[in-house]
């Protein structure tokens, strides 16, 4: 038996799988202060009454994905040694970043040793300002990581989590290495805090079979491993999704693959059943990465999004302020028109109404609700026609090249997550094609992660 939990920012889901077949579904709402015991009642509902049955624990989650579309990462300090040839003020934008001298050659041959004073100085600066955790980053050091190893002894213990980009990747690309090592970087503190809520449920509950983490290319890597790496997780959702979708709803053909949930939607697409590859590296805030991936998209569109009505058209996301109004929230949501609209039974009606008064006052509710969920399909219309765009917008050498410059012509959509059946209409008359929902979608990551 194997145990599939996918942990999104709003909910989390998982499965009990016995071979094949799903044994046992459950959903609880994720609170980010109280992640552990979330994690203690989901698992507490799939954990077969014989504890030896459980072969391992697949885990999914969307936490590094949410914190990136909704531009929450933990702020750290960078220490960069370009060596000569180019001008690295460019590679300053991921925020507080410090130039050492010293310098490595292609071949990985010492040019010249860093000036430990200017590595004392920056280490002064970080722990005035505060910075708790660093990336170091030399050029070469692929080849040679002696200068990576030797800032990292000098900043010793004073900093919780350093990171080398040595350790990232050995592919050659000093701009992807400093994006990816500022990436996984920023994610340290947060996965730590993930993985240990996740150690804690599964030690609570007894269980001690093997822990993977689902990766963006849709392998897995053990749990006490991916503290290392943390960037690994990313997209570790949407990469669920991908799996989720295929093991559910896989046949031949081009499709367009959504998953909605509170905080996110994610797109990817199949060119005749087959999910789409990054094998180089993914672009992530607009920055691009040594981290292997399926292509997918997140946008910060959910059910759960904030949503304000100005210049005549809904402004929907990318951040999530809390749960709908319908559920006690402080301010309207698509989930809101939702509940107007009867096509989904949470929280209160009224409250749900309140919120698309507050939207638009003086019209009906059910109208306002039908024209904030119209504009919701039609933003996810959009993103997905962006996305296509963009995939056959690049040079042959890139995940064209693998479709010999063919345009992607969707058959259908398939649709998972929470809100997929309530948007089901919606999603088939904005892009004017058949919309299947598949059984279990609503946890159908859980089952991507546990496949």
């Amino acid at each position: 038996m194997i145990i599939g939990i996918d942990v999104g920012g709003t909910n989390a889901a998982g499965v009990l799988l016995e071979g094949a077949r799903l044994v046992a579904k459950h959903k609880v709402a994720v609170d980010q202060e109280h992640l552990s015991e979330s994690i203690i009642s989901l698992l507490g509902a799939l954990i077969p009454k014989d504890r030896r049955q459980l072969e391992r624990v697949h885990l999914s989650s969307t936490l590094a994905t949410n914190a990136i579309v909704t531009g929450s990462l933990d702020p750290i300090g960078m220490l960069i040694q370009a060596g000569p040839g180019i001008n690295p003020e460019f590679l300053a934008n991921n925020g507080p970043t410090w130039f050492l001298d010293g310098a490595i050659d292609h071949r990985g041959h010492i040019i010249r040793d860093p000036d430990p004073k200017l590595i004392d100085e920056a280490i002064a600066a970080m722990l005035q300002a505060g910075i708790d955790a660093v990336g170091i980053v030399t050029k070469f050091s692929h080849r040679n990581s002696i200068h990576e190893r030797y800032i990292a002894d000098r900043l010793g213990s004073r900093f919780s989590y350093i990171c080398m980009g040595h350790q990232i990747s050995g592919l050659p690309n000093f701009p992807r290495r400093v994006y990816t090592t500022w990436l996984n970087t920023s994610l340290t503190a947060r996965f730590a805090q993930f993985k240990k809520a996740i150690e804690q449920g599964l030690a609570h509950l007894g269980v001690d079979c093997p822990c993977h983490i689902l990766k963006a290319d849709g392998g897995t890597i053990p749990f006490a491993r991916a503290i290392e790496f943390p960037c690994e997780s990313v997209h570790s959702g949407p990469s669920a999704s991908v799996m989720g979708c295929l093991a559910l709803a896989g046949q031949p053909g081009d499709a367009i693959l959504l998953d909605i949930g509170g905080t996110t939607t994610d797109i990817s697409l199949l060119v005749d059943g087959t999910p789409l590859l990054e094998p180089y590296g993914i672009n992530i805030a607009g920055r691009p990465t040594l981290i292997r991936a399926l292509n997918t998209v997140s946008v910060g569109l959910g059910g759960d999004s904030t949503v304000v009505f100005a210049d005549d058209e809904f402004r929907i996301g990318p951040r999530r302020s809390g749960p709908p109004m319908a559920q006690g929230g402080t301010g309207p949501t698509p989930t809101d028109a939702m509940v107007v609209l009867g096509l989904i039974a949470v929280g209160s009606a009224e409250r749900a109404a309140a919120a698309m008064e507050t939207l638009c006052p003086g019209k009906p509710p059910a109208d306002t609700a039908r024209s904030l969920l119209t504009a919701f399909a039609e933003r996810i219309n959009q993103e997905v026609a962006s996305m296509i765009d963009s995939v056959f917008s690049r040079p042959v050498y890139t995940v064209a090249a693998l479709l010999h410059r063919r345009r992607i012509t969707p058959e259908r959509l398939i649709v998972i997550g929470g809100p997929a059946a309530a948007l089901r209409q919606n999603l088939e008359n904005c892009f004017n094609l058949p919309c299947l929902v598949p059984v279990d979608y609503e946890v159908a990551n859980a089952v991507g992660a546990a496949r």
